[in-house]
């Protein structure tokens, strides 16, 4: 019979809470909006570029369609349902919008 320690509980719980969040269509929305808003914002200031081709030509054409093609990515992954592809889309764009945020001033 397998016992579990009361010290694993708290850190298997933990790692249950990390699992949830990282394959969470919430996430990925939080994520997608804050690197739009970031990926936006560096880029009107000066502060860098959009570094991904396709997003940077959509955004050639204005803010709008770079945003509407950035809601159509997230409407898409909470449409597959797929926890796997949505956990790869977290990987993605967290990361990314974390990167912008640390280039504001």
């Amino acid at each position: 019979m397998a016992t579990t320690s009361a010290a694993t509980a708290p850190a298997e719980a933990a790692l249950d809470q990390i699992a949830a969040a990282a394959t969470s269509p919430t996430t990925f929305a939080v994520c997608k909006s804050a690197d739009v808003v970031s990926t936006l914002y560096v880029i009107q200031n000066g502060i860098g570029y959009e570094s991904n081709p396709l997003m940077a030509a959509v955004l050639a054409h204005g803010a709008l369609p770079f945003i509407g093609l950035s809601y159509c990515v997230y409407w898409w992954i909470k449409q597959l349902g797929q926890p796997t592809a949505t956990l790869i889309a977290n990987a993605i764009t967290c990361p990314v919008a974390l990167h912008n945020l640390l280039l504001i001033p």
